[in-house]
């Protein structure tokens, strides 16, 4: 009777042990949902996040994957800034430049877009024009290209092993596309475009014409070819670096502030304490530009 004793109260023992456990990990998964709902408010309080843009579960979903993003990049990308801090400043928490925020898992099926995949590509293929940004948000911190024209895009395209954007490098990663090509995917000379418009994408306009003509022109002789002709004669590596200044290798969105920082001469175009960013994000682009400069949203696609 006393062994049987024993094992009954180890067997309750084991049970509230259990069960104690069981409240402890749910007591750790709602105070981390909870400091990532804080998280999500002070970024609404900060105007990058737009609630009625943005959810909390799409907020949440790339909290969790800018922490896988961190662990690889943080000795690189924001050096010495802790996570919450990286997904801010590095990530923009996620969000475009508007609040406007998505993340991998949500379909383009609600209200922002009315229209079928193919229409809304052509939409946004019509309303492109030369100097126009590209921001396009993909998971991890995005992407971005510049117009170069009413017809071509200019990115810096990336792929591959992840460890190689901030080690080795991705030589010759520089390339130009028709847009057509580059909206729905495709070839051209001799490179392959991802088919962006399964993303969101945003366009944003340089409200000055001139300007942003100038500057394309300078993406266009400066990271493709000197003579502005069609066949590539810049090669230019992608890999992340903690500098803005320099022109190869580059990245996506520093080559788009690049090509206005330095097309733009002598004006003001981009806040000069920008410069001495480490990073450069996609999502904050239109966020560096200063006084009559600052782009608008021309739409969502």
């Amino acid at each position: 009777m006393k062994r049987a004793g024993y094992i009954i109260l180890g067997v309750m023992f084991i049970i509230l042990l259990s069960f104690g456990i069981q409240n402890n990990v749910v007591h750790a998964e709602t105070t981390s949902d909870e400091s990532i709902q804080v998280l999500y408010q002070q970024a609404i309080e900060e105007k990058k996040v737009d609630a009625s843009k943005y959810t909390f579960d799409a907020f949440q979903e790339n909290y969790y994957l800018a922490e896988e993003n961190y662990q690889i990049w943080k000795s690189t990308v924001g050096e010495g800034l802790t996570f919450k801090q990286w997904f801010k400043d590095i990530a923009n928490y996620g969000a475009f430049p508007d609040g406007e925020g998505h993340s991998p898992s949500e379909k383009k099926n609600n209200n922002l877009l009315k229209s079928s995949q193919t229409t809304n590509g052509n939409k946004l293929k019509n309303a492109i024009k030369k100097g126009d940004i590209l921001i396009i948000s993909s998971g991890g911190f995005g992407h971005a290209a510049i117009a170069t024209s009413d017809t071509y895009i200019l990115e810096m395209t990336g792929g591959g092993n992840p460890v190689n954007w901030f080690a080795a490098g991705i030589s010759n990663n520089n390339h130009q596309f028709n847009k057509d090509t580059w909206i729905f995917g495709g070839a051209e000379q001799g490179a392959t475009s991802s088919r962006h418009i399964n993303d969101w994408i945003q366009l944003w306009r340089v409200p000055d014409s001139n300007m942003a003509i100038k500057c394309a022109n300078y993406a266009d002789a400066t990271f493709w070819n000197s003579g502005h002709g069609y066949a590539k004669n810049r090669n230019i590596s992608y890999r992340l670096t903690a500098a803005t200044t320099t022109r190869n290798p580059n990245y996506c969105s520093k080559l788009v502030f690049q090509s206005f920082y330095y097309g733009s001469g002598n004006a003001t175009v981009i806040q000069p304490s920008m410069v001495g960013l480490t990073f450069v994000s996609p999502g904050a682009l239109p966020n560096l530009f200063a006084g009559k400069y600052v782009p608008y949203k021309v739409g969502s696609f």
